[in-house]
């Protein structure tokens, strides 16, 4: 208890100052890569400008990849290749690739510990919709390669029940016990547009 209430302490000061800063948390479980979640029917994975419906509207997404997760409207990179490729660092011959899964506690306990540590310091309303494995990485030569370094932009559609009326933002945990407050980059009441690092992460969705 005492240390989940020094990191809402921290995380509620982050908040005032940006919401795109990181604090640290003790605990992550890394065994939550949702690459170890890989078995996904055919229809889930999309080649790179591949057309997916997001909240209702077309998207191309510059990834490919598995989109599995089923709890939200679609979900779509919307980074353009060149700009992914340059973000991620990626050499010749790696092609980035992405994994998306839903997740809950009994999958990834101790990053849900640390969204939930995080729910308490934004304050009273504060609500998780969902939550999200997400690993971007590459492909190279037909294997997965990890990267640590860059960012894309993901256009997530909200669950089909969602108050279109609230405000929503991202919590992201990563390895290491980062977390980080992502605010939403767009104005469709409908979706959730924010930066996937590279790497593994959970990412929750909260409506307030």
């Amino acid at each position: 208890m005492k240390l989940k209430k020094i990191l809402a302490a921290s995380l509620a000061a982050t908040l005032v100052m940006s919401s795109a800063m990181t604090v640290s948390a003790s605990y992550y479980d890394s065994s939550s890569s949702s690459k170890s979640e890989s078995n996904t029917d055919s229809e889930d994975v999309q080649t790179a400008d591949a057309p997916i419906e997001v909240a209702g509207t077309t998207v191309k997404t510059s990834i490919a990849g598995a989109y599995a997760a089923k709890s939200v409207q679609g979900a779509a990179v919307i980074t353009p290749l060149a700009d992914v490729k340059a973000s991620l660092g990626l050499k010749d011959g790696q092609v980035p690739a992405i994994t998306i899964y839903d997740t809950d506690p009994t999958k990834s306990s101790k990053a849900m510990d640390s969204i939930n540590a995080a729910i308490d310091a934004l304050g009273e309303g504060a609500e998780m919709l969902t939550a999200l494995n997400v690993d971007l990485g590459a492909k190279e030569d037909g294997k997965w390669v990890a990267l640590e370094d860059g960012s894309v932009a993901m256009a997530t559609g909200l669950p089909a029940d969602a108050d279109l009326t609230k405000t929503y933002s991202v919590i992201c945990v990563q390895p290491g016990g980062v977390i980080t407050i992502l605010e939403d980059q767009d104005t469709n009441p409908a979706t959730v547009t924010f930066a996937v690092q590279a790497g593994i992460g959970t990412y929750a969705l909260v409506a307030q």
